[in-house]
């Protein structure tokens, strides 16, 4: 019997019993003994035999004793009251974050019921079955509200003072800081005359022994602040001219090179800390028998582990020697380039969220087949249609360092990375807390001639309605007065398909200009248009998180086999980010397409991580290799779509298969594959396979 969201917000579970629903109400306190969250009064109206959870990480407690279990695999109880407090896989919620974006660590779910019971892990599956049919309590809790906001001068030691103040996110300091449900959201960041740090941030800042001494510069505290935000460091500003890790309590030290290898070295550090504490870890159902393979491998005695001191733990990775760790270490997930400015001191908070690397942005000169100067205006979207020309872009290509998504925080529009901006990550703060369950999607043509793309994005939300709550309203033909009220309603996402200049988006009746909105209620868009990335920013600025954008002219073809593609990559749960940048390769052309604001914003999450496919042909055989893709899911495990094994994201797994076992596999799932440098999705490459065979 599996739980899920109603789409009334309530929990729906079916099974042997039918269908039964309980509404989940304000969490009250409880006096039958030790609480844990706070349990709800409402009970499911009928009983059920077994519930199954998809879960993150999970704890039972005798609610009369107050005593804790250890799930493990699973454990059987004896008759007594207990209560299973459960942090739910993406994709499992109150009806109010997972569905709307923001599936970091947003709710936890608590079951109340009665033994005797037996609970059994499968992979990320927690299933309670009882001897009989049972009544049970169901209700879910938010894990966090609002962060907390410190206050502290725009200067070295101000920012060093943040920095170490942002680790108070961590539930714990030890390795089971690198699971996602262990890290909560750092506080948030302004800048003032003086330091307010309030007590619940003070008091929850962890004293680990370790301390990052850096030189007086913004671009040291930049580049170090992810090492120390993960490793729950205090930050100081020293006259230094190299910075240094120290642990005076047990006579550590270690020294780093100067700027710009001293990125490189906190990148190299935190990947591999990270990476070990995920091999040491206990995290309920966790445990896999390669991690362990890995963990005896580099001679790291977990339990020992486990019961060190961070600063201890610390010192006994660097003891560590294999030559081959460098390749071992799971691709990092996402790295930022951004301009070691104030104002940017306010981003920090964000990009430790998604323990983001931080690099100094440098970028080279476009090679002149990177971005193509091409004459065939009367291909391209704005063709006749349209008098004005496309807004000039002052494109930059970054240096791009680890990580598989990048964001350029940075003056210039990056190709390869997107565009973030610190309204974008305030803005996602706001919708945090929306209780919307349904996503809204409107489509607008606005060009006659792009009719096709229309319609087939249109059919594409309408087929994951089935699958999603989400409803999808059609537009044509605005002029400038409807344009501006889609954007001021509220939507989850706009997809306007028309044209541009550097008046505006193209109406009936004139153009509109993004700037001249009040406010946009749109939470995310794409503006499939010649040149729409200043249009793009400006509707961040007035409220959106994340958009789609193109730098130049693009054409009427190619535009429609991106837009159709990063309709349907969306709504399968991808990011912005990965999402465009698999949407690009269905072009020649892709590089003028990129993203506005937080790249790494997921409008509809699934409780599986999105996973890619890479195919090549090896003789008679096929080779697939999968990998989850996503910006904000480091530390948690994937289940590839051919293996049973829980990978951690970043790896991958390969497998040779057969034409049959290939067939079955692309039919089963719908998968977006890589195949002879082209992107199809699995159903659609299944059937050109057969055809071909």
């Amino acid at each position: 019997m599996m739980v899920w969201v109603a789409a009334n917000g309530g929990v729906r579970a079916i099974g042997d019993a039918g269908e039964v629903t309980v509404q989940t109400a304000d969490w009250q306190d409880s006096a039958t003994g030790p609480t844990l969250g706070r349990p709800v009064d409402e009970t499911v109206t009928g009983q059920v035999s077994s519930l199954t959870v998809p879960v993150r990480s999970a704890t039972v407690t005798d609610r009369a004793s107050g005593q804790e279990y250890d799930l493990g695999d699973g454990v059987t109880l004896d008759a007594g009251p207990y209560v299973l407090e459960c942090r739910p896989a993406m994709g499992v919620s109150d009806g109010n974050r997972s569905a709307r974006g923001d599936q970091h660590g947003s709710t936890e779910l608590a079951i109340r019921f009665d033994g005797p019971v037996a609970i059994r892990r499968s992979g990320r599956d927690l299933t309670v079955a009882f001897e009989g049919q049972e009544p049970v309590t169901v209700g879910f809790s938010e894990c966090r509200s609002d962060p907390a906001t410190i206050t502290v001068p725009g200067t070295g030691d101000g920012v060093a003072t943040a920095i170490t103040h942002l680790s108070s996110a961590l539930r714990t300091a030890g390795p089971e800081r690198s699971h996602p449900s262990h890290r909560d959201t750092p506080p948030m960041v302004e800048l003032g005359d003086e330091v307010s740090i309030p007590d619940a941030v003070a008091d929850a800042t962890p004293e680990t022994g370790l301390e990052l001494q850096v030189p007086p510069s913004m671009e040291y505290l930049f580049v170090g602040a992810p090492l120390a935000y993960y490793l729950g460091a205090e930050v100081t500003v020293t006259d230094r001219t190299h910075p240094r890790l120290v642990a005076p309590s047990i006579d550590f030290e270690y020294q780093f090179r100067e700027l710009p290898t001293f990125q490189h070295g906190v990148a190299r550090l935190l990947r591999q800390t990270f990476f070990f504490d995920t091999l040491v870890r206990d995290v309920d159902g966790d445990a896999t028998d390669q991690r362990a393979r890995l963990a005896s491998r580099y001679g790291l005695d977990t339990e020992a582990l486990r019961r060190c001191s961070p600063a201890e733990r610390l010192a006994r990775y660097f003891w560590v020697s294999d030559a081959d760790l460098p390749q071992a270490l799971p691709e990092w997930h996402f790295s930022t380039y951004a301009a070691p400015e104030t104002r940017n001191v306010r981003c920090l908070p964000y990009l430790l969220d998604a323990l983001s690397l931080v690099y100094l942005p440098e970028s080279s000169e476009l090679r002149g087949t990177e971005l193509l100067e091409r004459t065939l205006d009367d291909c391209y979207r704005s063709g006749s249609a349209t008098s004005g020309s496309v807004a000039s872009v002052d494109v930059v290509k970054p240096e791009l360092q680890a990580g598989r998504v990048h964001a350029w925080l940075a003056p210039g529009a990056p190709i390869d990375a997107f565009k973030p901006t610190p309204r974008a990550y305030e803005n996602r703060r706001r919708y945090q807390n929306d209780s919307g369950t349904e996503l809204s999607v409107a489509v607008i043509l606005n060009d006659e001639e792009m009719a096709d793309e229309h319609a087939t994005v249109s059919e594409i939300y309408r087929e994951r309605s089935a699958d999603l709550p989400l409803s999808v309203t059609v537009h044509e033909h605005l002029g400038r007065d409807e344009l501006a009220e889609v954007f001021a309603t509220p939507n989850d996402f706009v997809h306007y398909i028309g044209h541009c200049d550097t008046q505006g988006l193209q109406c009936v009746d004139g153009t509109l200009s993004a700037s001249s909105l009040d406010a946009c209620r749109a939470r995310t868009f794409f503006l499939n248009a010649c040149g729409s990335y200043h249009e793009g920013l400006d509707l961040v600025e007035r409220g959106s998180v994340a958009g789609a954008v193109t730098l130049t002219k693009v054409l009427d073809r190619q535009a429609a086999k991106v837009g159709t593609a990063f309709a349907r990559l969306l709504v399968h749960g991808f990011g912005l980010e990965p999402a465009m940048q698999l949407a690009r390769r269905r072009i020649m052309m892709g590089k003028d397409y990129a993203v506005v604001g937080d790249g790494t914003y997921t409008l509809a999450p699934t409780p599986e991580s999105p996973t890619v496919g890479w195919l090549e042909r090896d003789g008679t055989d096929y080779r697939l290799r999968c990998e989850a893709v996503s910006a904000r899911d480091i530390g948690d495990s994937y289940r590839p779509p051919v293996s049973d094994d829980a990978l951690l994201h970043g790896t991958a797994t390969e497998t040779v298969l057969d034409t049959d076992e290939l067939l079955d596999v692309l039919r089963q799932q719908a998968l977006p594959v890589i195949y002879d440098s082209e992107f199809h999705w699995s159903a659609e490459l299944a059937a050109k396979l057969t055809d071909g065979n």
